[in-house]
């Protein structure tokens, strides 16, 4: 069990430089599915968050390091919503 500190992102300018959605893994990002991860867990790991559900490692961040993970949101507002969470989880 790690704990980890989750913030919230979307595909828009703010949040990404860019606004086409696409990770550093080269998929779409999915809400509900993507996290981005710092490089020691490798793309297509899947991270189990308590409470939220399992995601899969399918980007990356200047700002993600450590135990740190962003989750891709939608829209910015949402985002915004989930701001920053420590949450316990488990890498699958």
């Amino acid at each position: 069990m790690v704990q980890f500190k989750v913030t919230g992102y979307c595909p828009c300018m703010k949040c990404c430089g860019k606004t086409d959605g696409i990770t550093a893994s080269g998929v779409r990002a999915t809400a509900n599915h993507t996290i981005a991860a710092p490089s020691k867990y490798a793309f297509g790991t899947r991270i189990r968050l308590d409470g939220y559900g399992t995601f899969v490692v399918e980007d990356r961040g200047g700002a993600i390091k450590d135990n740190r993970l962003d989750r891709f949101f939608n829209t910015h507002q949402e985002a915004l919503n989930w701001g920053v969470k420590y949450c316990n989880g488990t890498v699958l």
